[in-house]
């Protein structure tokens, strides 16, 4: 069995190996065509990491603590906001309106009211962030919370009981599948989030990632820009590795 396993990854990992080197060539033949100064090569911006590791690595933090702190408000506001609605069929019907307003009201729209507000730095960012994040988290827990079938909350109510241990000990295990899916999905969002966050409201002091894209391709140096733009990609793989490792380390056993 162990066997049989191993030769499944094997040409998982191959076929990843030969997908990267693919991109990493037509982005060099296409960067070849473009010029430096709209496309740079795969090196330049390797070399652009290596030179600028201390401010970029700089900036990474920074957009990380704001990507990181968003989704972290988002999903303590989502799984809120869900958990209200599945108590309370009213609130459900006054919740509706803002859920769908913050999923379809642009962020690039919302971000220069939120500097006139909050002013420069990483509440802007952090906020962005969380915006970007609520409604995966939202809408997958609403739909974890009505998971568990008739059978199971039929026999919880024949025990006798009450709504509220209904919530936590049958349908809050349940929607955890769910709720994972979303966080992952709403862990991409809030780097994006956070980025555009850093386009309006950052002035560069702390650096960030969404400062440097800006101020690099001001600067016409695309190689760093396009740096900063791996890193942003780095950080969503992170925290989507991150949850998918706390995933199977809480409920892998059972849903895995």
């Amino acid at each position: 069995m162990s066997g049989t396993r191993a030769s499944g990854k094997a040409p998982l990992g191959l076929a990843a190996v030969i997908s990267v080197a693919a991109g990493v060539v037509v982005w060099s033949v296409a960067a070849s065509a473009a010029g430096p100064l709209l496309l740079p090569q795969p090196t330049e911006v390797l070399r652009a990491l290596v030179a600028n590791r201390m401010s970029l690595g700089a900036a990474l933090w920074e957009t990380s603590v704001a990507a990181v702190g968003g989704l972290a408000v988002a999903a303590t506001l989502g799984v809120l906001a869900a958990a209200a609605a599945w108590w309370n069929r009213g609130l459900q019907q006054a919740l509706a309106p803002w859920t769908v307003l913050v999923q379809v009201v642009p962020i690039v729209a919302i971000a220069p009211l939120l500097v006139v507000w909050l002013g420069y730095g990483r509440g802007v960012s952090m906020c962005t962030a969380s915006i970007a994040a609520f409604y995966p988290v939202f809408s997958s827990a609403s739909s974890g919370l009505r998971a568990p079938g008739v059978e199971l909350v039929d026999l919880f109510r024949l025990l006798g009981a009450s709504r509220l241990r209904e919530l936590v000990q049958l349908r809050a295990w349940a929607a955890l599948p769910a709720l994972f899916a979303g966080l992952r999905t709403a862990a991409g969002l809030s780097v994006i989030g956070a980025i555009v966050g850093e386009f309006v409201g950052s002035n560069g002091s702390p650096p960030s990632l969404g400062y440097t894209v800006l101020f690099a391709s001001r600067s016409a140096h695309p190689d760093e820009a396009f740096a900063a733009i791996l890193l942003a990609a780095f950080l969503a793989l992170t925290l989507g590795t991150a949850l998918g490792w706390l995933e199977r380390r809480t409920i892998g056993r059972w849903y895995g």
